[in-house]
């Protein structure tokens, strides 16, 4: 079935109260958001927030002078069910803004425990409710104003037709006996950290390099980070990173030559920013090559022979009873991570779930499927 619901765009606070006498009444809301992450500005912004109602869709404008404090009371209220499509980034977003979601069902989560063979959103659509979708929009840079009919109706079509989904995936989920993992999962979506930023170097530079490469790598990725704020531009299209694991590396040369290849060109204009990276640069010992940076501390592991033995005892014939109940996709959700607590000795299943203490549990004694 086509839906052409109404769509309104909120972008003042009369609008949004407007739109909120009538959201405050429903028991059940489809959501959406379209944000930026360090793509086209700085942060992790939020650019358009869509809701459903069943017979409107709401498309509220954070990027205006409007107070989103009332749309928190909301996402917040226990009795209304907020409907949504992957939704642990949108839920880190909301977090970030001062928004505590309650009561969320993730129809990717559904999904993916009915085995269904769709990957996106729009191969779900279609699949279920027979709607190809244009999603020619996806790319769209959302936090251009005003936006296009078709942006509007891209928008609009990420929300429209969740509940019918939701509906069709819940009942499917509870011919297979999993709603207890469905709600579990949905659960555990609410208590999403909320997105935060922080420069941070990758595993492999401490485990590549000395413990002074690796202090003054941080202190030019903080100084990369504070431009990039300023300028309110992706940290990436001030310098990349491998252009300062460069300058570190060939150190002298890099002082001599004060060669700014592959920095933003305001950088190559601007004598303050390059005295700023080469003092930094200037005081990398480079001939300190230790590397006195704590490591994790040493822990027993199972040899080779042994883990190959674990997996085909326990993590094999457990695997194979998930995917004859549930299918590859449910079995492979349901199942991950278990195999490598299998396979490794005394580890921490503080974080696991209920459900998945349950199957590792039984995993690791050789039982029978649970449930």
């Amino acid at each position: 079935m086509h839906l052409s619901p109404t769509i309104s765009w909120i972008d003042t606070d009369l609008l949004l109260r407007e739109a909120l006498s009538k959201l405050e009444h429903a028991s059940t809301l489809t959501f959406d958001t379209e944000y930026d992450s360090f793509k086209r500005s700085y942060g992790f912004k939020a650019l358009l927030i869509q809701i459903f109602d069943g017979e409107s869709v709401y498309i509220i404008d954070p990027t205006s002078p409007i107070d989103l404090q009332p749309l928190w009371g909301i996402f917040e209220n226990n009795d209304i069910q907020k409907i949504l499509y992957s939704g642990s980034e949108d839920i880190a977003l909301l977090k970030a803004m001062g928004c505590n979601i309650q009561n969320v069902f993730d129809v990717q989560i559904a999904a993916t425990l009915s085995n269904h063979p769709a990957r996106n959103l729009g191969g779900l659509i279609e699949a279920e409710t027979r709607q190809a979708l244009d999603k020619s929009q996806q790319q769209s840079d959302w936090s251009k104003r005003p936006l296009s009919e078709e942006q509007l109706s891209y928008a609009a079509n990420d929300v429209i037709y969740l509940p019918e989904i939701a509906n069709q995936l819940t009942a499917q989920v509870a011919s297979k006996g999993l709603l207890h993992v469905l709600q579990a999962e949905n659960e555990a979506l609410e208590g999403i950290s909320p997105r935060t930023h922080q420069p941070k170097l990758k595993p492999y530079h401490f485990r590549m390099h000395s413990d002074a490469f690796c202090v003054s790598l941080l202190d030019l990725l903080n100084w990369r980070d504070g431009v990039a704020r300023e300028w309110n531009i992706p940290p990436v299209h001030v310098v990349d990173v491998p252009v300062l694991e460069q300058a570190l590396l060939l150190r002298d040369r890099f002082l001599i030559q004060a060669d700014f290849k592959g920095f933003n060109p305001k950088i190559k204009r601007s004598q303050e920013l390059q005295a700023q990276v080469l003092s930094i640069v200037s005081d990398f010992d480079l001939n300190n090559l230790e590397r006195l940076r704590e490591r994790k501390p040493k822990r027993d592991f199972y040899t080779k022979e042994e883990v190959e033995q674990r997996t085909t005892a326990l993590c094999v014939p457990f695997k194979q009873m998930a995917v004859e109940r549930y299918g590859e996709v449910t079995a492979d959700f349901l199942l991950r991570g278990l195999k490598k607590l299998v396979t490794t000795p005394d580890p921490d299943v503080s974080e696991l779930k209920p459900y998945q203490l349950e199957l590792y549990t039984c995993m690791l004694e050789g039982k029978q499927w649970p449930w």
